[in-house]
């Protein structure tokens, strides 16, 4: 190859490099302000929060486990929205007393025993009173054996995950090469 037709192409290759990052640079800036920030999660209960039962990933949509999280709670102790949405659901459901809230990011969120004066559809912003700790009705099998817990649940498009995932106190596994 001709030398100069060699820097004719490296500077058409240059040039294609440039442009290509600029291109790039350009859509993750558009992005960033399309996309709003992950809304920030307050807790559900006043501290200190003490944890009961983790939540345990069934092996499959019909299997047992544990889609949630239980936390030791007192008679009449307030429920708080960790994140605005809308109330989804008020009511009782097999023996217990519930409420959920649909998040602005579609996410379902489910608290139980929980009594409320809200209705569906009402609007909740983070932080605010949602429910009290109530009794279930005596058929109703309590998470917890010798105390009273509160059972908070996430669910997302793709199914049930703890909630301690949107408080960002679970890691993600990262697999590591082998050396």
């Amino acid at each position: 190859m001709h030398p100069l037709r060699k820097i004719v192409v490296a500077r058409v290759l240059a040039l294609a490099l440039v442009t290509l990052a600029l291109w790039q640079q350009q859509a993750a800036t558009a992005d960033a302000q399309t996309t709003p920030p992950p809304e920030r999660w307050l807790a559900a209960l006043d501290a200190p929060l003490h944890l009961v039962n983790p939540y345990f990933q069934p092996s499959s949509d019909y299997s047992a486990g544990h889609r949630g999280i239980d936390y030791r709670v007192e008679l009449d102790q307030q429920i708080y929205a960790p994140v605005g949405g809308s109330v989804w659901f008020v009511g009782e459901v097999a023996d217990r007393k519930l409420i959920s809230i649909r998040t602005k990011a579609g996410d379902l969120l489910e608290f139980e025993p929980a009594c409320s004066q809200l209705l569906a559809g009402q609007q909740v912003s983070a932080g605010q009173p949602i429910a009290n700790i109530c009794d279930a009705s005596e058929n109703y099998r309590q998470h917890c054996d010798r105390q009273r817990c509160l059972h908070f649940s996430l669910r997302t498009t793709l199914g049930y995950l703890s909630p301690l995932v949107r408080y960002g106190e679970l890691a993600p596994t990262v697999l590591l090469p082998v050396i």
